[in-house]
C-alpha cells in the first residue's frame, strides 16, 4: 500500500493534482474491465490472461521510459544495446520468459538512472543536451506518469483477482500468474516513490516542459536516440 501511495504522489507532481486526479477517473474502467469486481464464477482464465498482458505491456512502457532518459546520456553504442533489448523483449510470448526478463530490464535501466541522478551527472549535462534529446526525455517522462498511474489501477485489479483464490482454493493455479506479475507493477511503483522523484526535479529545474496527463492521454512511441 505504501507503494501505490508513492506511485500517486510522484505521479500529481509530475502531472499536477488536477491532471492526476483526472487520469484516476479515466481509469476507472480498467478496473473493471479486469475484472477487479466480478464474482468468483466468472470466467478467471480470461481474467488472468488479460491482467498479464497489461502488466506487461505496462511495465515494458515505464522501463522503456527510464531507459529512453537514460539515453539521453548515453552512447550510440549503448543506445543500440537498449533497442535491441526492447525490441526482444517486446517480441518475447511466453509469460515467465517474459517477466523474467522485463524484470532483469527494469532493474538495470532503474540502477543507471539513480546513478545519473545520484551522481550529479545528469543534472551536470541535461543542459547540454540538445532539443530533440530535451524532447525524448519530455516524452519519456509523460510515459511514465502515464504507466505510474495505471500500474497503480492495474495493481488494485490484480489484488481483486488474488481475493477470488480465498473463496475459491481450486481457482489458484490459474491464479499464480497473477501473483507473479504483480512484483513487476511494484517496481514501478518502487521507482516512482525513488529516485525519479529527483529525475523530475532535475527535468523541471533544466525548464524541460513534460505534457500534461489526462484521462485522454497516449503514450509516445518509445525512442532511445
Amino acid at each position: 500500500m505504501k507503494k501505490i501511495v508513492q506511485a500517486v504522489l510522484v505521479a500529481a507532481c509530475l502531472m499536477g493534482a488536477g491532471a492526476a486526479q483526472a487520469q484516476f477517473g479515466g481509469l476507472g474502467s480498467l478496473a473493471g474491465a479486469l475484472g477487479g469486481n466480478k464474482s468468483a464464477g466468472g470466467d478467471v482464465g480470461a481474467e488472468v490472461a488479460n491482467f498479464v498482458a497489461q502488466s506487461q505491456a505496462l511495465s515494458l512502457l515505464a522501463s522503456s521510459s527510464v531507459a529512453a532518459i537514460n539515453s539521453a546520456f548515453a552512447s550510440d553504442e549503448q543506445r543500440k544495446l537498449t533497442a535491441a533489448e526492447y525490441d526482444a523483449i517486446n517480441k518475447l510470448t511466453n509469460v515467465d520468459e517474459k517477466n523474467a526478463r522485463l524484470a532483469k530490464f527494469q532493474e538495470s535501466q532503474a540502477a543507471e538512472g539513480k546513478r545519473l541522478f545520484e551522481s550529479g551527472e545528469m543534472k551536470e549535462r541535461i543542459a547540454t543536451l540538445d532539443s530533440a534529446r530535451k524532447k525524448q526525455i519530455s516524452n519519456a517522462l509523460m510515459n511514465f506518469g502515464i504507466g505510474t498511474l495505471q500500474a497503480v489501477v492495474l495493481t488494485k485489479s490484480g489484488q481483486s483477482l488474488l481475493q477470488k483464490a480465498s473463496a475459491d482454493p481450486m481457482s489458484l493455479p490459474k491464479l499464480m500468474p497473477v501473483k507473479n506479475s504483480l512484483p513487476l507493477l511494484g517496481k514501478v511503483a518502487t521507482d516512482a516513490g525513488g529516485f525519479m522523484v529527483g529525475v523530475m526535479k532535475v527535468v523541471k529545474g533544466a525548464n524541460i516542459e513534460v505534457p500534461a496527463v489526462t484521462e485522454k492521454s497516449k503514450s509516445t512511441e518509445v525512442s532511445f536516440g
